[in-house]
């Protein structure tokens, strides 16, 4: 009976953890938008997948797959939530930087973030108001824009190490 009791509690946290992923990724694109406000709930899911990545290479494959729907997730509420023309360019790339940020603090590794990006990348691409838009954050303090903001940050993480796709060469 002592032997089963660390795997019956390993296996309840794990289901645990499963369960409050789940929860947490239906809510992911409410926290992509309120962020920096829902700070908290970026930490419990680096937390949740973090914690399931340790241990046993069952729980490796696990993690694996949490990222991977994670990605797919995301991906899909973009797209069905933002990428479509009722959204305005400006909160486009708002929620953009946003995604950036959440997903650098969840996977600082960036291959969720390169896994999700590129289809919001390409609907901007197409957009015809991107560069005015862009252009407006990064010069109008007055707007308040978050990539102004970025710009004037002494800590703003250089981009020469990032992955670029074809279209960005």
């Amino acid at each position: 009976r002592q032997e089963s009791l660390p795997r019956w509690k390993r296996e309840c946290e794990t289901a645990a953890y499963d369960c409050f992923f789940h929860v947490r990724i239906e809510e992911l694109f409410h926290i992509i938008a309120d962020y920096p406000d829902s700070h908290p709930a970026v930490e419990e899911l680096r937390f949740v997948l973090a914690t399931s990545s340790s241990g046993l290479e069952s729980q490796t494959s696990s993690n694996a797959s949490m990222h991977a729907h994670l990605a797919r997730h995301l991906k899909n509420s973009l797209q069905r939530r933002l990428l479509h023309p009722g959204a305005s360019t400006m909160q486009i790339i708002d929620v953009y930087i946003n995604t950036i940020k959440v997903l650098r603090e969840i996977d600082p590794s960036d291959r969720l973030l390169e896994a999700v990006a590129k289809s919001v990348r390409s609907y901007l691409r197409h957009r015809k108001d991107t560069v005015r838009c862009i252009i407006t954050s990064l010069t109008d303090e007055e707007a308040g824009g978050d990539l102004y903001h970025e710009l004037k940050r002494q800590d703003a993480r250089p981009l020469e190490h990032a992955q670029l796709d074809s279209d960005d060469e």
